[in-house]
């Protein structure tokens, strides 16, 4: 069976001198250029339309161009987008071989090595450079390493150095004078991050973030116009009728002087007065428009907004919502480690394995290193079940300790804990004790303890308060901290109790006022 590439097409084996010779590099009078265009500058909707439009049949340079342009220009898109990007710094990269073959195992362990080295995970981040663009490619380069070959890095490689196959609009390939050429095996990381179903150019979210950071240009634009035009009062010079050009032109100078150096000299027939400008309230409807476009491009980005906008909703609407993100960084995880299994182990596999001995691929993936409660260990240790093992190792890593050298210095064993003394038989007590004693200990029951216990017996208040009371007692039971405590009880504080409810307490208070006021016994009927 032919071996197939990311777009489904059969890779033609490769020579290792061809491998460690680089393809995808820049040169003088090539169409591979440093230079880029700036079509961010003066965007209109209707060039912003067209741009859109030309990378759906094939020409995407001044999308991807605008692309780049946004991160630089707008600072919430790329902050937001560098938050995304990062997100995978946080998991841990664990690799597992395909099966328990020795093969398998060295394949894992050169795939390990390669992913784990410095080079390479600085690299995933310009991987994640899929997740605006819609997809990334970086160039392996290779370096010989005694009679094979093994991946020394990764290089970014400029995505307007590409161009999807016009019919499909699917398979890539590299642009070059002499047409698209394409992609040399075993030589690309192609990360195509599916934000949405569709084209691969169609699922960058500087698509769907451009409108976002047209219209919020706009916003900021008419608001440096509203600031300068309103940020200074109005300077209004006067002069009569005898005043000459010259005298007119020496009037206009010094307004405008008033306004940049805050003085200026005038004749003494003529009059310049300072109007305030009365746009009280106006500058926050800028201020409002910039805010909410912020706000869409943290949704349109990370799913939520808590983690990055100042909003409404407390400690525990912000939990919730980093929630969300960590769903999106865990499918980005997902999408990355499925890239790295077939560009980078599929590519040390074919180059550095014998073609004729099958060997599975190793399984990468990103978890999230779940740290124990140092507290929660400590309990187990100290009441563990019989016959449960635990590592000293994990017992290290869980308090943040380092395993101590054989002639180092350590603390002693703290001292057993005595067993607790055998109880003392008591003294036999004689019948006509224990009757006084039973009398002296139990307190004297009245008509209120008899009220109290008819209402218990019949349930109906004690069900009216579970069903009040019970989702506060069950939220603050899963309150992790006082600030989540404030928040639930905050959100408590408006809810008003049912009329029935308050109706039977009505009752039962009056009731046991009544008891207590007349010394009435409530007797069963």
């Amino acid at each position: 069976m032919p071996v197939l590439d990311l777009f489904g097409r059969p890779m033609q084996a490769v020579s290792k001198t061809e491998l460690l010779e680089r393809q995808a590099v820049a040169s003088l009078g090539s169409v591979r250029q440093i230079h880029a265009g700036h079509p961010a500058d003066g965007l209109t909707p209707v060039r912003l339309t067209a741009l859109l439009r030309a990378a759906e049949i094939g020409d995407a340079t001044a999308y991807l161009e605008l692309a780049e342009q946004m991160e630089e220009k707008d600072l919430h898109y790329s902050a937001v987008l560098g938050v995304r990007k990062r997100a995978i710094r946080s998991l841990d990269l664990h690799v597992e071989p395909g099966n328990e073959t020795a093969a398998a195992q060295d394949l894992a362990e050169m795939t390990r090595s390669v992913l784990n080295s410095s080079a390479i995970r600085t690299t995933l981040i310009d991987m994640m450079d899929a997740i605006g663009k819609g997809y990334s490619v970086c160039e392996i380069v290779w370096a010989q390493e005694g009679r094979s070959l093994t991946i020394a890095d990764l290089e970014l490689v400029d995505p307007r150095w590409f161009e999807f196959d016009k019919e499909n609009g699917r398979h890539l390939y590299l642009r070059d004078n002499a047409g698209p050429q394409p992609l040399r095996p075993d030589s690309y990381v192609i990360h195509m991050a599916k934000s949405k179903s569709g084209l691969p150019i169609r699922g960058g979210l500087a698509r769907l973030a451009s409108w976002a950071y047209l219209f919020k240009n706009f916003t900021i634009k008419d608001w440096s116009i509203f600031c300068e035009a309103y940020g200074h009062p109005l300077r209004l010079g006067r002069y009569d009728s005898a005043a000459t050009l010259q005298d007119r032109q020496t009037l206009l100078r010094a307004v405008r002087q008033i306004g940049v150096d805050m003085a200026a000299i005038i004749p003494k027939s003529m009059e310049v007065e300072i109007i305030n400008a009365a746009a009280a309230g106006s500058e926050k409807l800028y201020e409002g428009t910039a805010r909410w476009w912020d706000e869409q491009l943290s949704k349109g980005v990370l799913g939520q907004v808590a983690t990055t906008d100042a909003i409404a909703g407390g400690h525990a609407v912000g939990k919730i919502h980093e929630n969300v993100r960590d769903d999106i960084r865990d499918a980005d995880a997902e999408q990355l480690a499925a890239t790295l299994q077939r560009d980078v182990a599929g590519a040390l596999r074919r180059v550095c394995f014998p073609a004729n001995i099958a060997i599975p691929l190793p399984h990468i993936r990103f978890e999230l290193d779940d740290g124990i409660d140092p507290r929660v260990l400590l309990g187990l240790l100290n009441k563990r079940p019989r016959g449960l093992r635990i590592a000293t190792a994990d017992v290290y890593r869980a308090f943040n300790l380092r395993k101590p050298a054989d002639d180092e210095d350590v603390l002693a064993d703290p001292d057993p804990v005595a067993p607790p003394a055998p109880p003392v038989p008591a003294a036999p007590v004689l019948p006509d004790q224990r009757i006084a004693a039973s009398r002296s200990e139990a307190p004297p029951r009245d008509s209120i303890d008899a009220l109290i216990d008819e209402l218990l017996a019949e349930g109906d208040l004690q069900q009216a308060m579970d069903a009040e009371i019970g989702p506060l007692l069950e939220a603050l039971a899963g309150a992790t901290d006082f600030d989540e405590v404030k928040d639930i009880l905050d959100s408590f504080a408006g809810e008003t109790p049912s009329q029935a409810f308050l109706d039977l307490l009505g009752r039962a208070t009056f009731a046991a006022r009544i008891a207590g006021e007349v010394g009435a016994e409530v007797r069963d009927q």
